[in-house]
């Protein structure tokens, strides 16, 4: 049996999920299979973005090609094809709010992107695959939003469920009826919920949960599939986020420093429908580091938490006591990716994520940690730089 119970956590972010396969193939390497790497883990979590990602390690495609699919503009606009409706697309260019995207034919998509595992029940496509040493089945767990019901919705491919639990069932759906009720994000992406042409039930991106970034779900999973907290780790891999510093007193006039938004109807819907993928992703890894005990007891002196948290920091560096931008980036180039939307689908677009991401691997641009000061961006609890994190999980799990 395995000595410890490791998490793998996928955060959504659309398109840019294209980093989460840039962090996997630098953990092992492009051309290593789907079924390789779930194998080194008892449960993976995804949401959005991170559940095609899924999808593709559980349809046993290698990274390469995974990360192929997203640097594919053509596949891209499959999965982000254009709303039928007139007054949405038209809304939309006018104003950049409402849906432009057609929920219609992305369940289609996602399931020519995955022939073999696409249509199989989520309870049957990990069938029989576990962990090196582990006598139990991969547990995976895509996260949903009920938009009858108002509630969260899992998708289990087992049970989850116990005395002090209640019971959580496994899904009755297909994988790629998952990763559709999961890729759904409304009010300013997809014109419709997400529905099955054979089942009931209509759905919303599981970021709606305050799950964009899934690991405080996926760390409640394994406490309820009776793993003690501190027998846990976690690699919790994102999809980047932004963080300018505030001006502080004294500090020169920089066009780094987060600006201040005048209020008003459009600017409050816009950050009402965009706030999904916002502080959830940070919270959400520090409440997971708290419930696995908050790396008490952890004794490795490389790692200050069971949680690793890996993703890109969109923010600038400061030298000398001055912000630039990361590397040899200009202030136009890192201002257009800090305005950039998840629904990246322009071949420039996903290439200024990559080449962003890129940076972040090579420890020029900044890695998330676990907690920092929202002002100054000083890290607090995790690890600054990729390399580090990488050392880090490597240590612990």
């Amino acid at each position: 049996m395995s000595t410890n119970y490791r998490i793998l956590s996928l955060d959504g972010g659309g398109t840019w999920a294209l980093i989460q396969l840039k962090a996997l193939i630098a953990l092992y390497n492009k051309n290593t299979s789907g079924h390789t790497v779930l194998q080194d883990f008892d449960l993976v979590a995804a949401n959005s973005g991170g559940s095609i990602v899924l999808g593709g390690l559980v349809e046993n495609l290698e990274l390469g090609q995974i990360l192929a699919f997203f640097q594919d503009e053509s596949l891209r606009r499959s999965i982000f094809s254009s709303s039928h409706s007139i007054g949405y697309r038209l809304l939309h260019f006018l104003t950049k709010f409402g849906p432009y995207y057609s929920e219609k034919n992305k369940l289609q998509a996602l399931e020519e992107v995955l022939p073999r595992k696409g249509t199989m029940p989520l309870n049957r496509v990990v069938a029989g695959m576990r962990r090196r040493g582990s006598d139990v089945d991969l547990h995976l767990l895509i996260v949903g939003y009920d938009y009858d019901r108002n509630r969260a919705k899992f998708f289990r491919s087992s049970d989850a469920r116990g005395a002090a639990w209640g019971n959580g069932v496994a899904a009755d759906v297909t994988l790629a009826e998952a990763i559709h009720a999961s890729t759904n994000a409304p009010v300013n992406y997809f014109d419709e919920p997400a529905s099955f042409p054979h089942r009931q039930g209509r759905y919303w991106d599981g970021a709606i949960t305050g799950c964009n970034n899934p690991i405080l779900a996926a760390v409640a999973e394994a406490i309820v599939k009776k793993q003690h907290p501190a027998d846990i780790v976690a690699l919790s891999i994102g999809t980047g986020s932004v963080a300018l510093p505030w001006n502080q007193p004294g500090q020169p006039p920089s066009p780094y420093i987060q600006a201040i938004d005048k209020s008003g109807l459009v600017t409050d819907l816009h950050k009402l429908a965009t706030s999904i993928l916002d502080d959830p992703p940070d919270i959400a890894t520090f409440l997971a580091h708290l419930m696995t005990g908050g790396g008490v007891g952890l004794n490795k002196p490389s790692a200050d938490s069971r949680i690793i948290r890996i993703s890109p920091l969109i923010s600038p560096v400061k030298n000398n006591g001055t912000w630039s931008a990361p590397g040899s980036m200009t202030e136009i180039e890192f201002m257009n990716l800090v305005k950039l939307d998840m629904d990246a689908v322009g071949q420039s677009q996903e290439e200024a994520i990559s080449r962003y991401a890129d940076l972040w691997l090579q420890d020029v641009a900044p890695n998330q940690p676990i907690r920092m000061d929202g002002n100054t961006l000083e890290p607090e609890l995790g690890q600054a730089r990729f390399s580090d994190a990488l050392a880090a999980w490597e240590a612990i799990k």
